[in-house]
This record gives C-alpha cells, sequence and structure tokens, in this order.
C-alpha cells in the first residue's frame, strides 16, 4: 500500500492522508481521518482519484448479464461514484407509494432502478450488436470515442 496526501473535493481545502491498496475498493472515509481507495482509480500523476465509467447519459446499450440479459435500452443517468446506471426499460421495481392528499389513493408505481454498470456494453445500432469502446484523437486534437465493432465514431 501506498499512502498520499490529496486534496477531497468534499471537505474544501483540506487535505487527507490517502492509502491506496490494491484491492478493488471505492472511497471511503475511515474513523481516523484517511480514506483508502483503490490504486485503480490513480493514474500516473494524477492528484485527485475519480471513476470514470464506459458509457454516457444518452448512450443505446445492451445488457450482457443479469435478469433483462438481451435487453437494450437508452441510458438515463449515470452514477460515477457507484459505477452504477439506470437505463430505461430495465430493471423495473415497484414502489408502493402512499397517498398524497385527501380523496387519493395510494398506488404501486413502476420505475427503474440502477443497475451496474459492467452488465452494459455499448450497442452498436450499425452492426447490430453490442461493442467495446476505443478513443482516437481528430485531427483538431479533439478525442472521440470508437466502436471496435464497426470502426464508426460515436461523439
Amino acid at each position: 500500500m501506498s499512502e498520499t496526501y490529496i486534496k477531497i473535493s468534499s471537505n474544501k481545502n483540506k487535505r487527507k492522508k490517502v492509502i491506496f491498496s490494491d484491492m478493488p475498493i471505492g472511497v471511503h472515509p475511515k474513523k481516523g481521518g484517511f480514506v483508502i481507495a483503490s490504486s485503480a482509480f490513480l493514474k500516473q500523476g494524477a492528484s485527485n482519484p475519480r471513476p470514470k465509467l464506459h458509457v454516457k447519459r444518452g448512450d443505446t446499450v445492451m445488457i450482457i448479464s443479469g435478469k433483462d440479459k438481451g435487453k437494450n435500452g437508452k441510458v438515463l443517468a449515470a452514477f460515477p461514484k457507484e459505477g452504477k446506471l439506470i437505463i430505461e426499460g430495465v430493471n423495473m421495481i415497484k414502489k408502493h407509494q402512499k397517498a398524497k392528499g385527501i380523496g387519493q389513493a395510494g398506488e404501486i408505481v413502476e420505475k427503474e432502478a440502477p443497475i451496474f454498470a459492467s452488465k452494459v456494453m455499448l450497442y452498436d445500432s450499425i452492426k447490430k450488436k453490442p461493442t467495446r469502446i476505443g478513443y482516437k484523437f481528430l485531427k483538431d486534437g479533439k478525442k472521440v470515442r470508437m466502436s471496435k465493432v464497426s470502426g464508426e465514431q460515436i461523439d
């Protein structure tokens, strides 16, 4: 394990001791005033470890494992810190809501619950199958995502 001092965004202008371990764990504070973070979050020379996802809000993805395997859907929300996504029409749960006012009945609402990002792959609409994501730089220096299956630019 290696130790460093970094600036944590939740504590303004305070530096905390961070211990990086080789185990895949999330970032969470401990009682001694330090944070344990996975060394997977730390890039060479990075001062603040931030988890990233391979898909963005608005992408069309395919579920590759779980009860909704094979379904396609649009990413409605992404939560990089938790490593989860909310996908349209996938992982539906039933929520029981109380009556809010006089004369209103309670109801059962169906809504999407978060799903782990590792269970999804970007869906290539040209080849009609899931694909991994690659990155390339354009001539003007802009970094863009590309489909590994079709080679087309995503954004």
